[in-house]
C-alpha cells in the first residue's frame, strides 16, 4: 500500500511540483495541529479531573477535620488564614411596630460579647468559625460558592440496640445536592425565614439530644452561597411575611421539599443558648454584606 502511495506522490510531484509540495505542507500543518489539539483535549480533561475530583476530595477531607471543642490555633495548621475576624455584637436590633404604625428601633443585650466571628474564604466555600475568649471552636458553618461542590452534611446519630452496642444512624447528605426534606423521620425544632434586603435567608435547627451528642445542627439558604433560583428567592421574599414559620404551616412544609441547603452549621450543645437564637435570628455563615464583594 505505501508503495502505491509513493509511485502515486512522485507521479504527480513530477508533473505539478508546485501544487503537491503546497498540499502537502497543507496536510503537514493539519497533521501537527490535529496532534497538537489532541494533546491539549487530554491536558484539558485531565485538569478538569483534578479541579474538579481530587482537589474537590482534598478539601472535603480539611472540612471534615474542623470540629466543635477543638482550639483555633490547631485547625489554622489545617485551613487558610481568616479573611475577617470581628467581634459578634453585644447587642441585637429589632424593629417594633408601635400603636401608631411607626416601627422604632429596639435594642437588647446579646449575651455575646465573649465570641468572636472568624471567616475563611476559598474559591468554592465560605468557612465560618465562633470561637471562645479560650480560643476554642463552639460553632462551625460551611457555605458552598460552587454547586459542583458537595462537602458531607456532618449529622450523625448513635443508637444503642438491647445488648448496649452503638450504631451509628448516617444521613449520608450533601450540601447543595440533599433536600431538607432528606433528613426523614425527623421535624426541625425552629424554622426562621427573613425576606429583610439582600440578606434573605431560610434556616432551620434540629436537636438530636445525646444520640447526636447533645448538638444542634442547623440548615440554610443563605445568600452568602451558590444556587439560589429566582423561584426560591420570590418565594423567600412570600414566606417572610408569614407569621407561622414552623413546619405546621402548609405553605413552609411544601417549601422543604424544594430547598437545596447551600449551609450548615453546627454549635456546641454545652454552649450558651443565645448563641442559637442569634443564628435563628439573623442567619448562620458569612454576612451577605461583609462579604459580596469577594
Amino acid at each position: 500500500m505505501f508503495r502505491e502511495f509513493y509511485e502515486w506522490y512522485t507521479k504527480k510531484l513530477r508533473k505539478s511540483p508546485l501544487i503537491v509540495i503546497a498540499g502537502s505542507l497543507v496536510a503537514l500543518f493539519a497533521a501537527v495541529g490535529s496532534i497538537y489539539s489532541g494533546v491539549h483535549a487530554i491536558s484539558d480533561f485531565s485538569n478538569f479531573i483534578k479541579s474538579h475530583y481530587f482537589e474537590n476530595q482534598f478539601l472535603y477531607e480539611k472540612l471534615e477535620k474542623i470540629n466543635t471543642g477543638l482550639n483555633i490555633d490547631f485547625i489554622e495548621t489545617i485551613i487558610e488564614k481568616p479573611a475577617i475576624v470581628k467581634k459578634l455584637p453585644s447587642q441585637l436590633t429589632d424593629y417594633v411596630k408601635t400603636e401608631k404604625g411607626d416601627w422604632i428601633e429596639n435594642n437588647t443585650p446579646s449575651g455575646l460579647e465573649n465570641y468572636t466571628e472568624r471567616i475563611y474564604i476559598h474559591k468554592k466555600y465560605f468557612i465560618q468559625l465562633i470561637i471562645n475568649n479560650d480560643g476554642i471552636i463552639v460553632s462551625y458553618a460551611v457555605t458552598i460558592r460552587d454547586s459542583e461542590f458537595n462537602p458531607k452534611i456532618p449529622i450523625e446519630i448513635y443508637h444503642g440496640d438491647k445488648e448496649g452496642k452503638i450504631y451509628p444512624y448516617i444521613f449520608n447528605l450533601r450540601l447543595g445536592k440533599a433536600k431538607l426534606t432528606d433528613i426523614k423521620d425527623y421535624e426541625p425544632e425552629e424554622i426562621n425565614i427573613s425576606n429583610w434586603g439582600m440578606n434573605y435567608f431560610y434556616i432551620e435547627s434540629h436537636y438530636f439530644g445525646n444520640p447526636g451528642f447533645y448538638k444542634h445542627y442547623l440548615l440554610a439558604l443563605s445568600p452568602s452561597g451558590c444556587c439560589i433560583g429566582e423561584n426560591i428567592g420570590y418565594k423567600l421574599v412570600e414566606l417572610g411575611d408569614e407569621e407561622d414559620k414552623s413546619i405546621k404551616n402548609n405553605k413552609i412544609a411544601e417549601f422543604r421539599k424544594v430547598i437545596t441547603p447551600n449551609t450548615f452549621a453546627v454549635i456546641n450543645g454545652w454552649e450558651n443558648e443565645n448563641l442559637l437564637k442569634y443564628f435563628i435570628k439573623e442567619g448562620v455563615g458569612p454576612n451577605y454584606y461583609d462579604i459580596r464583594e469577594f
